[in-house]
């Protein structure tokens, strides 16, 4: 199966890459295909069950900074992130992948932009003008 994997480093650095993979593969070895990753193992204990992405292609998170991923599978009407470690979530056929380096003291602790967002989009977050 296909999918395409997206990172943005941050600083206006964004790499788009299509992968082949396994029926069965994850998030996580979509990811593995396209990119250098450096994981923290299940730390249940600690608070997250599964493999955590401390650093991609050499760019690491800090305290500060944490790597996130969204899905957005056929059919899906936009991004969304998953509750899951990337281990944990089932990579599908035409799955489009992003990850983003995001800075939690910045922009707070929920992301309101997509993976692909950058200092050159026109807007951050499309909404509906239609009255319900």
């Amino acid at each position: 199966m296909t999918a395409f994997v997206s990172i943005n480093y941050g600083e206006d650095r964004i790499r788009h890459q299509k992968v082949q993979l396994a029926s069965g593969a994850t998030v996580l070895d979509a990811l593995r295909a396209s990119a250098e990753v450096v994981l923290a193992t299940d730390e249940g204990a600690c608070g997250h069950r599964g493999s955590m992405v401390t650093a991609i292609d050499g760019v690491a998170r800090d305290i500060d900074r944490g790597w996130i991923f969204y899905i957005f599978e056929r059919g899906d009407s936009g991004w969304r992130i998953p509750r899951e470690m990337a281990d944990g979530v089932e990579a599908s056929d035409g799955m489009r992948i992003g990850w983003r380096l995001y800075n939690f003291r910045e922009l707070g602790p929920m992301a309101a932009e997509g993976p692909l967002w950058s200092s050159r989009c026109a807007s951050k977050v499309r909404t509906c003008s239609r009255l319900f």
